[in-house]
């Protein structure tokens, strides 16, 4: 008997409900397209739903998207000029031209912005938020791997490389992929209070720091130079690990080159790294480099190994020096 009751419990605890479908809710509509980021609307779709929000899910037409994972999701409904959102979430994924050049994508925006007390972007979604002039003078940022893209594309938007998310009262934006879950939170907190916000956070387990936390523009490999122009006879086959800290950074690549030639991915990374202002470190044969950064002393070491006759791999560390 004692087993078939803790057996109840459990799965009252396990109990979840929806988003709420009341009409007076405070209403989030959420654009999906092809080839969206799961993460960047099942997030935040997660935190709204806990905190009591109604949901649509829209695209143009009202289609199943597939995201860029492969998911395949239904939306509610397609655009409508009657629809009347207190909010709209824009996720990122596969942008391309002919998505951020979508007439009708950029109108219903600007028509829903009208009427929309808050308007965010997840990720790269900050592309097809800017592409419509809504960002324009305003502080705005995206996932990391796509600043520099974003600074020349949209160079009226200022550009916030060390913040996870942006708030211009109206317009706010996020950082890349689970980022997307601080902007909902952060959207809850405006909407709700902080209380409820933290309550959602602790409910989903997920450790919300408002103001700080994990924000990948101000992780170390920021302050490494951008590699270009490998050598003829250097191909580029992986980067095999990739992660860190704001004090250190590993990185690791497979190169395809003959083995008798790994000499010259040795010269070009000295020239890489020279030419980016970092010094020698240790002896001439050392692939190592030290540069002062903010009155921080850095040092990259690169280890080069021979894998097979035709490749090599290079392991990458960045630390800064206490």
């Amino acid at each position: 008997m004692k087993k078939i009751i803790m057996w109840v419990l459990c799965l009252s605890c396990m109990h979840v409900k929806a988003h709420s479908t009341d009409d007076s809710a405070f209403h989030v509509g959420i654009l999906l397209f092809e080839g969206a980021q799961a993460i960047d609307f099942v997030g935040p779709t997660e935190v709204f739903g806990q905190a009591g929000f109604r949901i649509t899910t829209l695209s143009k037409e009202g289609q199943a998207i597939t995201t860029a994972m492969g998911l395949q999701v239904t939306p509610h409904q397609a655009f409508t000029p009657s629809l009347q959102l207190d909010a709209l979430l824009i996720p990122g994924g596969n942008i391309n031209d002919r998505l951020l050049n979508d007439v009708q994508i950029n109108q219903w925006i600007k028509a829903q912005s009208d009427s929309a007390q808050y308007v965010m972007s997840v990720c790269n979604g900050a592309f097809i938020l800017a592409n419509t002039g809504l960002l324009d003078g305003l502080q705005a940022t995206t996932i990391e791997k796509a600043f520099s893209s974003f600074e020349r594309h949209y160079p009226k938007v200022i550009l916030a490389r060390d913040k996870k998310f942006t708030d211009n009262g109206k317009i706010l934006t996020t950082a890349g992929l689970s980022s997307g879950i601080d902007g909902a939170l952060s959207l809850v907190a405006k909407v709700r209070g902080q209380r409820v916000a933290r309550s959602v956070a602790a409910k989903i387990e997920y450790n919300w720091q408002p103001n700080g936390g994990y924000i990948r523009g101000k992780m170390a490999d920021r302050i490494l130079p951008v590699f270009d122009g490998l050598p003829d006879e250097v191909t580029l086959l992986s980067r095999t690990f990739h992660y860190g800290s704001e004090h250190s950074w590993y990185t690791g690549y497979t190169f395809e080159v003959e083995s008798h030639k790994g000499g010259l991915l040795a010269t070009w990374l000295t020239q890489q790294m020279t030419g980016a202002g970092w010094q020698q470190a240790g002896d001439n044969h050392a692939l190592a480099w030290s540069r002062k950064v903010d009155n921080s002393v850095w040092l990259v070491h690169v280890n080069l190994k021979t894998i097979n006759e035709t490749q090599l791999s290079a392991h990458l560390s960045l630390t800064q020096q206490f």
